[in-house]
């Protein structure tokens, strides 16, 4: 058995912090049950720009046959600290053991995707690809993928990720088969015979040798070669960039200007924009996998239709609106339709939606791909504010 929990155990409530069964006790036991509305937020976003909200769809199997209503913007949106992004009435005697689950949904897929969004506005132009998920557990690898890839990440490596997302899995060849057949060419010649009516040839080109030297030996030896890849040990790396800068030099001037420069191991945002001007690609592991948490919180803001809230929090339920015109975000209270923009004077449409009614799901949940696409169209700030 490992140890992860069963779909059942967590819809059960099985998988709560004791004090929220503890409150559902206590409110049973006095027949106290009232009707409340409860604020997803967070006061900050791990980084410099706003968040990416992910998790939306197992959020809604969570709630799916519960006696809640949720209203929600949409999977893939981009939000800033502070604006709520999720609303949930329902009697809170029935709720109470779901709010650990429901934030651990939230926190953890909306860290990696805004983590795979910063990644991506860092590259540019240039793909990035998820491969990181050998560093978390296996049995969460198809959630950090499609969050990865809600987030921006052009593919994934795990088999049974893209194929939930309706991709062809992203990799390239690793040192073990190097080191086994003994030779880069002779690895990256059996790969293009075996794959490549099915994926691209990219050669890895630093497992023994000089990475100028074996990137052209596989490129005069391979007539479908794609791309060659760097993934040089921080022992062996010096400048990752000059050696890139190197390579691509020496493929251009032996005539193999089409094959492209795949660069992987150890990157993220801080690291990527200065190789920008010689990668053609880059895999991305750790950085995303590892990404910080959004730190949301779920609170109390109204109770029996009556605005209350704890120290430090704004009572009522909030709406978020957006201006298509000029882009300006307001949030106001919950209910109306819409506002007129305090910047242009043009509306400002409220984003929040509601997806479940007494536990009845009201939209299907979009591809994988539908979200990135609208995720990846929003505008992705520098800065954000309060």
């Amino acid at each position: 058995m490992f140890n992860i929990a069963t779909s059942e155990e967590i819809k059960n409530g099985e998988i709560t912090d004791v004090y929220f069964e503890r409150t559902q006790r206590i409110l049973e036991e006095n027949n106290i049950d009232k009707n409340v509305r409860m604020e997803v937020r967070t006061k900050s976003v791990p980084g410099k720009g706003p968040g990416v909200l992910s998790g939306l769809d197992e959020v809604t199997q969570l709630l799916e046959g519960t006696s809640n209503s949720v209203w929600s913007i949409p999977e893939g949106s981009v939000f800033l600290p502070y604006e709520p992004v999720m609303i949930i009435e329902g009697q809170y005697r029935d709720f109470s053991p779901l709010e650990t689950p429901l934030l651990g949904l939230l926190c953890q897929a909306s860290g990696i995707s805004t983590k795979a969004r910063v990644v991506k506005e860092a590259a540019k132009d240039n793909p990035v690809f998820h491969f990181g998920s050998r560093r978390m557990h296996p049995s969460i690898a198809p959630m950090i993928g499609r969050s990865a890839y809600i987030g921006g990440c052009a593919g994934v490596a795990v088999s049974k990720t893209a194929k939930q997302l309706g991709l062809k899995p992203v990799g390239t060849i690793p040192h073990a088969l190097i080191l086994i057949l003994e030779d880069s060419t002779t690895a990256t010649g059996m790969f293009e015979k075996i794959f490549s009516d099915e994926v691209n040839t990219v050669a890895l080109v630093d497992t023994f040798g000089d990475e100028k030297f074996e990137a052209l030996e596989n490129a005069d030896l391979i007539e479908g070669l794609n791309a060659v890849r760097l993934d040089t040990p921080s022992s062996r790396r010096g400048d990752m960039k000059e050696i890139a800068r190197e390579v691509r030099w020496e493929l251009d001037l032996h005539g193999f200007s089409d094959v492209d420069i795949f660069i992987s191991g150890g990157l993220d945002e801080e690291s990527i924009p200065a190789l920008n001007e010689v990668a053609d690609a880059y895999g991305v592991g750790t950085a995303i996998s590892n990404a910080p948490v959004v730190d949301f919180s779920l609170d109390i803001v109204e109770i029996e239709g009556e605005p209350v809230s704890k120290r430090g929090k704004k009572s009522g339920a909030k709406q978020l609106y957006l201006c298509g015109n000029c882009g300006e975000r307001l949030v106001r209270t919950f209910g109306e339709t819409a506002l007129k923009c305090p910047s242009c004077d043009e509306r400002a449409e409220p984003i929040m939606e509601k997806i479940i009614e007494n536990g009845d799901v009201l939209k299907e949940p979009q591809t994988a791909k539908k979200i990135r696409d609208y995720s990846i169209s929003q505008p992705f700030i520098a800065e954000h504010r309060a």
